[in-house]
């Protein structure tokens, strides 16, 4: 793949960052092991679904969560999605949070990322994380990597299929320490999907920097070449416990990986 090459995110420098003003990074397979994602924090969201939606109904955030899974069943009904399970608008509050958790089960189990559903999942973590049940974990070159490239005058940013909040609440509360302080900006796929590279037109307008002059970083090939095609610098970088990286990606534009 032309202009793209496999590193490890402390390889990442310094030849693969002259002239780079920016550095984007995903999270999953990226700085965090795939792992944590897919077995402590979706199995997180999870189990405490119900418990959360019980102890939370009444709050504005949360209705909010719960109206936005309503309108996106009635469209997933609408356009014949098969499985869909439909969430009520009336009835009782037992009633409809039964609807709410078998919805998202649903969703988890056709490994689906809709803006609604990593909304609610990001709620659902910001407990965990202030309880202290979970500590993000990331890949031990990460910390200090991005400490020397921050240190070095480059603005670094992350592009994730999660959250911006789920995104804050990962680095914010890694085994590590806090380090929010190292990232200039977070970007989710209300932006667009990240094997679109509309996507990162659009990021690079909100960023203010030549397209050449920022790099992202991932494990995924097609969102490299999405990143590619929109004139970034990409590289896919190689993790234990990631798929194995091929040289030519298929050309897909369809739906993003997991992440957190």
């Amino acid at each position: 793949m032309e202009g793209q090459q496999k590193r490890t995110i402390d390889e990442a420098e310094p030849s693969l960052l002259e002239g780079v003003k920016a550095l984007i990074v995903d999270i999953e397979g990226t700085t965090t092991p795939i792992g944590f994602v897919k077995e402590t924090l979706f199995p997180y969201a999870e189990e405490n679904v119900e418990s959360f939606l019980t102890k939370r109904y009444d709050d504005e955030e949360t209705q909010q969560d719960i109206k936005a899974l309503q309108e996106l069943a009635a469209k997933d009904k609408a356009d014949g999605v098969e499985g869909v399970v439909e969430i009520p608008k009336e009835g009782s509050k037992e009633d409809i949070i039964k609807a709410v958790v078998d919805n998202v089960k649903w969703q988890m189990d056709e490994d689906r990322k809709t803006t609604a559903l990593k909304q609610l999942q990001g709620h659902i973590w910001r407990e965990g994380y202030k309880t202290g049940q979970i500590k993000a974990e990331l890949f031990e070159d990460v910390g200090p990597a991005l400490q020397q490239i921050v240190e070095e005058g480059v603005n670094v940013y992350v592009y994730s299929s999660g959250s911006v909040e789920a995104q804050k609440l990962l680095f914010g509360n890694t085994e590590e320490g806090d380090l929010l302080e190292l990232f200039t900006d977070f970007f989710d796929t209300t932006i667009g999907n990240k094997k679109d590279s509309g996507s990162y037109k659009k990021i690079v307008e909100k960023i203010g920097v030549s397209p050449e002059e920022i790099l992202f970083l991932t494990d995924t090939p097609e969102e490299a070449t999405a990143a590619s095609k929109a004139g970034l610098r990409s590289a896919l970088v190689a993790r234990d416990g990631n798929e194995e990286l091929t040289e030519e990606p298929e050309d897909d534009e369809g739906e993003d990986e997991d992440d957190a």
